[in-house]
This record gives C-alpha cells, sequence and structure tokens, in this order.
C-alpha cells in the first residue's frame, strides 16, 4: 500500500456565497520550494558579480561629494577673510588719519619717519608706474603678441574654483598630488573661450584621466590646455581669436560631475593661471 504523505490543505473562498476551492499540497513539495529560494539567496550573496554591486564606488561618490562641499566652504571662508582684513586695513587707516587730525603723538621725530616713508612710498609707486608704460608700450608695439597672450578666463562663470594650482588632495587615491592648473565648476555645456590667440596644437582624447583636451599654441613658449571637454568645435591646425568659442565644457574622463581643468604652460612648465588673469 502506497505510505500516507503529510499535506497541507489550503481553501479559497470567492466573494460570493459558492463552495470554496480546496486544495492539497504535499509536505515534501513546500520544502523543496523553501530549499530552492534559499539556493538562489545564497547565490546572490555569494557569487553575484562585482561589476553589479561594488560598495567601493557607493563611497567614492560620498567622498567626492564631500570633497566638493568642503572645497566650496573653504572658497566661502577664505573670499570672508579677505573681505574682513579690508575692512581691518580700512578702520585702521581711518584711526592713523583721525590720529594725525587730533594731533596725537605727533612728535617731530614721529613725523620726520612718516614723512621718509611716505616719500619711498611716493618712489615705490613711481618706478611701478614707469614699469607698466613700458609694458604697455611694448604691448602697443606688437599687437600680435598682446593678443596671443592668454589673459582671459577660459568660461564665463569663473567664480568658483573648486582646486587651485599646486598640491592638493585626491578623494580618488586619498593622497596628496601636484595639480598643475585650476578646476572651474561648471554646468555641463557651458561654452569654453580661446584665452588668447593661437594655433589649434592637438586635441587629444582619453577614456580615462584628463578625457576630452584642447592644446592652444599662443607663441613658441606658450600653451594652454582645457580638459574634461563634452566636445571640440575647432580642428587640429586652425587659428583662433581670443574669446572665440572652441570647445563645449563637459565630465568626460576621471571626474564625477563637470569640470573644466585649465592650464597654462610657459617653456613647457606649468605655471599659475590665476597670476595671469587680467579680469576680476
Amino acid at each position: 500500500m502506497p505510505k500516507n504523505r503529510k499535506r497541507i490543505q489550503v481553501q479559497i473562498y470567492s466573494k460570493g456565497t459558492g463552495k470554496p476551492k480546496s486544495y492539497s499540497i504535499p509536505l515534501r513539495i513546500i520544502g523543496w520550494w523553501i530549499f530552492g529560494l534559499v539556493i538562489i539567496v545564497l547565490g546572490f550573496m555569494f557569487w553575484l558579480p562585482d561589476n553589479m554591486i561594488n560598495l567601493k564606488n557607493f563611497r567614492i561618490f560620498e567622498i567626492s561629494k564631500e570633497q566638493r562641499a568642503m572645497q566650496l566652504t573653504a572658497n566661502k571662508l577664505e573670499k570672508q577673510i579677505s573681505e574682513a582684513n579690508s575692512q581691518i586695513e580700512g578702520g585702521r587707516n581711518l584711526r592713523n588719519k583721525i590720529d594725525k587730525l587730533a594731533g596725537i603723538s605727533h612728535k617731530l621725530k614721529n613725523e620726520e619717519s612718516e614723512l621718509s616713508k611716505d616719500f619711498t612710498d611716493s618712489e615705490h609707486i613711481k618706478k611701478t608706474l614707469e614699469t607698466l608704460r613700458k609694458m604697455r608700450t611694448a604691448l602697443m608695439e606688437d599687437e600680435q603678441y598682446a593678443k596671443s597672450l592668454p589673459l582671459l578666463h577660459p568660461v564665463r562663470e569663473h567664480k568658483n574654483i573648486t582646486n587651485g594650482f599646486g598640491m592638493i588632495h585626491d578623494p580618488l587615491t586619498n593622497r596628496q598630488l601636484l595639480h598643475r592648473g585650476v578646476d572651474f565648476a561648471i554646468k555641463e555645456g557651458d561654452t569654453v573661450i580661446a584665452t588668447g590667440d593661437g594655433i589649434i596644437d592637438a586635441i587629444i582624447n582619453h577614456k580615462y584621466g584628463f578625457g576630452t583636451s584642447l592644446e592652444i599654441q599662443h607663441s613658441p613658449r606658450i600653451k594652454t590646455i582645457y580638459s574634461h571637454l563634452q566636445n571640440v568645435l575647432v580642428q587640429a591646425g586652425k587659428p583662433v581669436k581670443k574669446g572665440q568659442a572652441v570647445a563645449v565644457a563637459g565630465k568626460s574622463g576621471s571626474v564625477l560631475w563637470p569640470v573644466l581643468h585649465y592650464e597654462v604652460h610657459f617653456d613647457n612648465q606649468p605655471i599659475n593661471p590665476e597670476d595671469y588673469f587680467i579680469t576680476p
């Protein structure tokens, strides 16, 4: 005689008054279902491919977000400190003028010291103005060279520089790295302009690193580089004018948000671009 296997009775009642439907499921079948579900769960836990869930990627996004927030805060604090210093200096100058008007500490020796200092400052100002006049004259005599100097900002929205020139902390590697230019926080699709007259020296497309980059040769000794571009609007070997649109900003390469990396090279050595911007 066949064995009486254990079963589970399931009855399903309809909304009406009809007779309920009855199902009898062997306990052995339910056990196999549970066993199969456990195997599937364990399989996902131990054999799920790394490229589907990678906790490190989530951590990178968190670190990058924190880094950007810290950089923005630091920029705001630096601006506030600069404004405070200006106010302090203005207050100090005003106090000195009031002291002089009130006749405070106006001994002969102090007066002579102040006059000597004013004379020295005056001579320094005269020498500076003379140097600027000579530079202006030289640039006016060589208009082509003057136009080739990369003195403009490469993007219209240039107030927010997230990384400056020099040593910076890289959140992706958690190391101090040499930063050869400046990074502008931009919107994807912003226009990038040539900072001076020149020739398109190279257009470089890298999947990683600096992504799509553009190089402009302004003179035999001066070159500028624009990186993390979305696309380039000019052709290699073609001339460009100062202020001309040359590319569209983006986030190509190893970046997590839209950014423009900008470098200035003099005799193949990177220099700080911020020292040469002529507009505030």
